[in-house]
């Protein structure tokens, strides 16, 4: 990926992820690995983890189980920075010209969570339908347009990263309770939600900004 690419789908990502119907269907991807980093993270910590539930408004959940405090604080921690990390990966392998090797891992992701994770209707059928048009771009589209459309995700996935991790900011300071994982971790911790939601927001826009950075000095 080169510079003028990194700043054309960095701003159609801007754009299709406002878009009606369409920009949930791609901001869909960053809440399922947001849902995974968590289900990651209850594993390594030594708990459990059942299924995940994806939903129309783009939000998800994970159902886990955590053996105590300091794992569930793990385990509700993990979710924004593993979605900012795996945009982090995806751009770097895009920038080395990996763009096959992010279709194996998108297909892994999707098959894998279809088949052991996703357990509502909804899910399901954005997760099929999510597989089923990759894979189409994949076979049957010219290797330009397949490699234009991963691009296209890899810009999603950073800047869907980034908005949501605002909106829970956002949602911490106008409304503390409904705030999502910065308000279970005001409860695992007794921190107040605000400070959760900055802690989310500027690990994102850390992984934005020096990506950003990376790539305009070439």
């Amino acid at each position: 990926m080169t510079v003028s690419q990194f700043i054309l789908f960095t701003a159609a990502a801007v754009i299709l992820i406002y878009i009606p119907v369409a920009g949930k269907y791609f901001r869909l991807l960053n809440t399922l690995l947001h849902e995974i980093g968590h289900m990651l993270a209850s594993l390594m910590s030594g708990g459990g983890i059942y299924h995940v539930h994806l939903f129309r408004d783009t939000s998800g959940v994970a159902y886990t189980t955590t053996s105590n405090r300091f794992t569930s604080i793990f385990t509700t921690l993990a979710g924004y920075p593993f979605a900012s990390a795996a945009a982090f990966a995806a751009y770097w392998a895009s920038s080395q010209g990996y763009t096959e090797w992010l279709y194996y891992a998108l297909f892994t992701v999707l098959a894998v969570s279809l088949l052991f994770w996703i357990r509502n209707w909804f899910g399901f059928f954005w997760i099929v339908a999510f597989l089923a048009g990759t894979a189409a771009v994949y076979r049957y589209a010219p290797e330009t347009i397949g490699q234009k459309y991963m691009y296209l995700i890899t810009a999603v996935l950073l800047v869907e990263s980034v908005r949501s991790s605002w909106v829970i900011l956002y949602l911490s300071i106008v409304s503390p309770l409904k705030a999502g994982d910065a308000s279970a971790l005001k409860r695992f911790t007794g921190i107040s939600s605000r400070l959760w939601g900055l802690v989310f927001f500027v690990q994102a826009l850390y992984f934005g900004v020096y990506l950003t950075g990376k790539f305009l000095a070439g």
